[in-house]
């Protein structure tokens, strides 16, 4: 079942979310701390308060537990609207059994519904899986060059 997450549910979604983040440090970036420390930190993680905008969690449930998540965050910029799926996460025991999809979909009707101009979804290179699940349900590349600045304080000072 594919639903809005609910209030009490936070704290499962921090577990997926820190699962997310760990899976990426260590496919993607060769470093990582352990999982037990994401499951740590993901406990200051504020769902539902000070997030500007519109904000929606959808999960996936089974048997009552959640296994998914597919975290939408829709912005109106004045001149356009922009949709974005901002975290995605199926547990390793549930993939491969259209789950992704219907996520993905219920997504992508919030999208339609929030009338916006465009919607991304950002993936690492590399990361086949998620890539081929965002083409099949519709995601297209964009020749479009993405470049990041992750300003880390040391010593009073701010590195990359």
């Amino acid at each position: 079942m594919i639903r809005e997450m609910k209030h009490e549910e936070e704290d499962s979604v921090r577990t997926i979310l820190a699962k997310l983040d760990y899976e990426d440090h260590v496919f993607h970036r060769k470093q990582a701390k352990s999982l037990e420390q994401w499951l740590a930190e993901s406990s200051n993680v504020s769902l539902t308060e000070r997030i500007e905008g519109k904000n929606v969690v959808f999960v996936a449930e089974e048997d009552g537990k959640v296994i998914g998540l597919c975290w939408c965050t829709v912005v109106d910029r004045g001149v356009d609207k922009q949709g974005e799926i901002a975290e995605f996460y199926v547990e390793e025991g549930f993939r491969g059994k259209g789950i992704g999809n219907a996520l993905i979909a219920t997504a992508k009707q919030l999208f339609i519904n929030e009338k916006v101009t465009v919607a991304f979804v950002w993936s690492h290179r590399g990361n086949e899986p998620a890539i081929e699940l965002y083409r099949n349900v519709g995601f297209r590349e964009v020749d479009q060059l993405v470049m990041a600045f992750i300003p880390r304080k040391e010593s009073g000072n701010q590195h990359v």
